[in-house]
């Protein structure tokens, strides 16, 4: 409404977070002393989840041009209506397995409201058992969960080729159960026992068979018959008048002495004692080298005379087992946060076994440290629980650092809650050896 005396001109705009989908037509007018024009606001919100569902508040605009002091601001509220969109993803779509495959059910809100969705599996022949590790989720507008599926045959498969078991996903709004999402997946069942393992095993026990008959039927009575030989050339002997030679030995050492001969009857005495056993070998930890402990000793007898002889080694160094766990508390984070576990002053620590532990299925990456050294790296969503033995232990020496360094992506594999974090830990056992200051 104009007020004045002469014709004004008012330019109109919107003001607040709504001003880009609200339009005023026409944007200016032009109005007569005591007239009044009436213009249009048009209401265009995006279908994004950007914009979601619920009230909002806008400011319109008026600005004179003849008087500007008269400008005014109107304020209003529209209410912004919700609609549904989301959808399924199965990783991987196929998998192969001897006994059950673990699946990720991917579920996107690209709605403006939040998404009850309630989750369903089943395959055509029935063969199969589906195990979600939550049945009901709901999404929040602009994000997506995942949902962990353990998928197993009911029959297990002993022998013949892979038979792909496929199944399907179905993910039904809550709200609207005519509104559905599907995906489809398959489990490709492997033999437990295939036909080259059969193979291995037939050619494995071919190859011992042939290396026992040809140890006791060519070498052993090779070797034997060689020995009598060399014994008769040593002593001026006939080898059928060659007497028998009988030794021992017991615990671990070095070599026994050689039998003395008797040469006063004309004939030579018997062989000395064979190389003791018992002794302890710790190649596996090189601090303490090869060593061997115990003693060991041997008799020989002849037509003429006996000797016998023996010897002692040194002590074997104490070693002593050792076990410790490293647990972190990390909250989801695009950096790597460490936890580690520091080896006392004095030992040094030969790791030959570690477990890791991802009970609540966290996602990110976790890495094994020795300091500042990576040692390994693995995708946390790549398991729950994982064994690792080595055949050469590692070495961690006084002083240094057992770290567990972890970037936390998403903890227990869903859209955490407020204060969640990722709980990845490691169990460490080997054996420690005390070294000298």
């Amino acid at each position: 409404m104009n007020t004045g005396t002469i014709v004004d001109r008012f330019e109109l705009d919107v003001l607040g977070e709504a001003k880009d989908w609200i339009k005023v037509e026409p944007a200016e007018v032009n109005v007569f002393p005591d007239q009044s024009v009436a213009v249009n606001l048009v209401f265009s919100p995006p279908a994004s989840p950007d914009l979601p569902a619920g009230e909002v508040r806008f400011g319109l605009r008026v600005m004179s041009h003849e008087d500007i002091e008269g400008s005014v601001v109107e304020e209003a509220t529209v209410t912004v209506g919700s609609f549904t969109d989301y959808g399924i993803t199965l990783l991987p779509t196929t998998k192969r397995s001897r006994f059950s495959g673990r699946f990720n059910v991917v579920i996107d809100n690209r709605g403006n409201a939040p998404a009850p969705v309630q989750l369903y599996a089943s395959d055509p022949d029935a063969r199969l058992t589906f195990d979600f590790r939550h049945e009901d989720v709901e999404v929040a507008y602009g994000k997506g969960v995942v949902v962990h599926l353990k998928v197993k045959p009911k029959k297990r498969k002993w022998r013949g080729v892979d038979a792909p078991l496929p199944f399907q996903v179905l993910a039904v709004d809550a709200d609207d159960d005519e509104r559905e999402q599907t995906a489809d997946g398959a489990l490709v069942q492997a033999a437990l026992v295939t036909d080259a393992m059969v193979k291995f095993a037939l050619s494995v026990v071919a190859a011992v068979l042939a290396l026992l008959a040809l140890w006791f039927f060519v070498l052993q009575p090779s070797v034997e018959s060689e020995a009598r030989k060399q014994v008769a050339v040593a002593t001026g002997q006939d080898p059928s008048a060659l007497g028998s030679d009988s030794g021992g030995a017991a615990g671990g050492g070095t070599k026994g002495g050689a039998g003395g001969g008797n040469k006063k009857n004309g004939t030579a005495g018997g062989t000395g004692g064979a190389k003791g056993s018992g002794g302890s070998d710790n190649s596996l930890f090189p601090a303490l080298g090869d060593t061997q402990s115990g003693s060991g000793g041997g008799s020989g007898s002849g037509s003429g005379g006996s000797d016998s002889g023996g010897g002692t080694g040194g002590p074997d160094p104490a070693l002593q087992a050792f076990d410790f766990r490293v647990q972190t508390d990390v909250k989801p984070s695009s950096t790597f946060h460490t936890t580690s576990y520091t080896v006392p002053a004095g030992h040094t620590f030969y790791v030959s076994d570690i477990v890791f532990e991802n009970t609540a299925g966290d996602t990110g990456i976790l890495r094994l440290q020795r300091g500042d050294s990576v040692l390994m790296q693995m995708s946390l969503d790549t398991f729950r629980d994982r064994d690792n033995h080595f055949a050469e232990p590692v070495e961690f020496a006084a002083g240094a650092e057992v770290v567990l360094s972890v970037r936390c992506q998403t903890p227990g594999g869903q859209t955490s809650a407020t204060g969640s974090s990722c709980t990845p830990a490691a169990y460490f056992s080997g054996r420690s050896v005390t070294t000298k200051s």
